[in-house]
């Protein structure tokens, strides 16, 4: 999903299709996200009851490498709607905050709930911090309302279903969808450019001229 999400949102972009606001695909984009990060919120609560805090904390850094390391790619590649506050910027700021709520994960439930729910908190340059509307380009923003809330509220989610050693729902995963899972971060960092390079070259080829 978060594959073809991307695709038509690059398609959007560059103006090869038109997602308005509200239709199926718009929605489909949403949904995708919203499950995204919900999955990414029940995978630090198992993240942090198995290892310990240095390695929560080494994933979340490592997180923000890869997140400003996308910002400076964006910066350079397209200026005019680069990536200030996108998903990974935001598992790697939520993965901090569920760090402190680590043996009080109660506590996602009502900070989760007013994330959601809490009028919008708009600073001068918020965009960097997640704290600014859906009011400027760019090509990836996942600003703490409501995408935080959504995290923390799956993070408490899954301290009541990974309760035991085993989940309370009696449902095994096929073995692609947990090797997806596994591997969720290097796929994420490598489909973006592979997707626009295709859309370049099929650009190019057909008319002779790279896209905007």
């Amino acid at each position: 999903m978060m594959l073809i999400s991307n695709f038509v949102s690059d398609l959007n972009f560059f103006d090869i299709m038109d997602v308005a606001e509200g239709s199926g695909w718009w929605w489909f984009s949403r949904l995708t996200a919203g499950l995204f990060v919900a999955v990414a919120g029940v995978a630090a609560f198992l993240a942090s009851r198995k290892g310990n805090t240095h390695q929560v904390l080494y994933r979340s850094l490592r997180l923000v490498g890869c997140a400003y390391a996308i910002t400076l790619v964006t910066w350079l590649a397209i200026p005019q709607a680069f990536v200030r506050f996108g998903v990974l910027h935001l598992l790697a700021l939520a993965g901090l905050v569920a760090l402190l709520m680590r043996g009080r994960t109660w506590l996602a439930l009502p900070v989760g709930t007013a994330c959601l729910l809490l009028p919008w908190l708009t600073l001068s340059g918020g965009e960097w911090l997640g704290l600014r509307g859906y009011d400027y380009v760019t090509v990836d923003y996942f600003p703490l309302k409501p995408w935080l809330g959504v995290f923390l509220l799956a993070y408490f989610a899954g301290s009541y279903t990974y309760a035991e050693s085993q989940p309370r729902l009696p449902y095994e995963w096929p073995a692609a969808l947990l090797w997806l899972g596994r591997h969720t971060l290097p796929i994420y960092l490598l489909h973006q450019p592979v997707i626009m390079g295709m859309l370049l070259l099929a650009n190019t080829v057909s008319t002779g001229e790279l896209l905007p």
